[in-house]
């Protein structure tokens, strides 16, 4: 593919860069030795001394840029050296018999330099790609995780229709079945009315256990109605099962913000709130929900003893759950913070909005509920 027009500017200045770079080091090298030299001259009239700086930017121009710069560094610092430096002044004499040995040596020096230049590039390449790869490995690992991800949702999704469906609907029929059963049970030993009584009274709490199941499988309040609705019912129901308060501060004119960033603050709701009844200790959880032209966030704060710390960081390896959340919202381009100490816990989840028109959410309309 040839590079287009608009493009030249810059694959010029990339190709030419570093020699113009070696450039300004030989300048630099002349100069420093242009300073040197009435120092160098009333000791050393004619030998190495007149090539030392000239090494230097020969080191740097192999270290830093490629052989390629490094050999004009050589080549123009050799040239220039004999030329301002080596007597007599201001003539080439470099190769001459006299002068021959530091050349060489100036030149086996350099040759060193070049090498060790050389092996650096390689070693610096070698690492590049190294970093690549494993920067390759950890975005398809990443592309694997969201895809399980979604897999785990759209199975909870199925799961909890079937229960709904299916296992739920039967339950309900076998409590219809029995319930006539009771009217003539008069002919029967007494205790069969009272177990009858006792079988449907189980087979209703088995229903509704199904039906609550399902639902934190997969809520469908977060599809009909939104984030607002089913922040609202979770937390009903986790304050019920737990008894543990929440207090909620929810806009009741949330915007519809996508099934993927709707159940990821919604899996994180969960997995915050079910981490404060088990970790915590904490009886009142605070969850809050918010949102503007570019973003929308979730906190969840408990009131408990923290997470435990040690040199300043948490001395916990972060579960499935955890980590679950982590991967949700980076696949979202978010940001997931997670704050501790002594007086409770802060998880904050924040994931940028895409671009377009949407409604910014203000102070008005915001609802505060005491859930307990």
């Amino acid at each position: 593919m040839h590079p287009r027009i608009e493009d030249l500017p810059h694959t010029v200045a990339r190709t030419l860069g570093p020699y113009a770079t070696a450039l300004v080091a030989v300048v630099v090298a002349l100069v420093a030795r242009a300073i040197m030299h009435p120092f160098i001259h009333s000791q050393e009239p004619s030998t190495f001394m007149a090539y030392t700086t000239f090494m230097v930017a020969t080191a740097f121009s192999a270290w830093f840029l490629g052989w390629g710069p490094s050999l004009l560094a050589i080549g123009v610092g050799l040239l220039v050296g004999d030329f301002f430096f080596v007597p007599p002044p201001y003539s080439l004499s470099a190769f001459s018999r006299n002068e021959l040995p530091e050349t060489i040596t100036y030149l086996v020096a350099c040759g060193v330099f070049l090498l060790i230049g050389i092996a650096k590039q390689k070693r610096t390449a070698l690492l590049v790609e190294k970093n690549l790869q494993i920067e390759a490995a950890n975005e398809r690992l990443r592309e694997m995780s969201a895809h399980l991800l979604r897999a785990q949702d759209e199975e909870r999704r199925k799961i909890a229709r079937d229960l709904h469906d299916s296992v739920g609907q039967y339950l309900s029929a076998i409590a219809m079945a029995l319930a006539p059963l009771i009217q003539r049970a008069k002919d029967l030993p007494s205790d069969v009315p009272e177990r009858l009584e006792q079988a449907i009274e189980i087979t209703k709490v088995c229903a509704s256990e199904v039906r609550t199941i399902s639902h934190l499988l997969h809520p469908p309040l977060l599809e009909e109605m939104g984030l607002s609705s089913a922040v609202r019912w979770y937390a009903e129901g986790f304050a019920a099962r737990s008894n543990i308060q929440v207090d909620l501060d929810v806009p009741e004119d949330l915007n519809r913000f996508g099934t993927d960033i709707e159940l990821a603050l919604f899996r994180v709701l969960q997995e915050s709130l079910t981490n404060v009844h088990r970790h915590s200790g904490s009886k009142l959880a605070r969850v809050s929900v918010g949102a503007d032209a570019h973003r929308v966030w979730l906190e969840v704060r408990d009131h408990g003893k923290g997470i435990p710390q040690k040199e300043g960081r948490p001395a916990f390896r972060p579960g499935i759950g955890t980590t679950g959340m982590q991967e949700r919202i980076n696949e979202l381009l978010g940001t997931l913070e997670l704050t501790s100490d002594q007086t409770g816990t802060l998880v904050r989840a924040v994931i940028p909005l895409p671009a377009g028109p949407r409604s910014v959410q203000t102070g008005s309309g915001i609802a505060t509920r005491h859930v307990s």
